[in-house]
């Protein structure tokens, strides 16, 4: 399994967030397997518990 860096993973769930792609086609941009999806949910508990 491939890992891939905090800043990288925050790039990519940034940029689903703002619209521009959605999880496939991030995925497909950035030539990865998606786990994109599972990454914005991590982030929005995140903030959920900072909260």
């Amino acid at each position: 399994m491939t890992k891939y860096s905090d800043e990288f993973k925050l790039k990519i769930v940034q940029e689903y967030l703002n619209g521009y792609l959605r999880y496939l086609l991030l995925a497909q941009k950035y030539g990865i397997p998606s786990p994109i999806k599972q990454w914005v949910k991590a982030y929005n508990e995140k903030l959920v518990n900072d909260e």
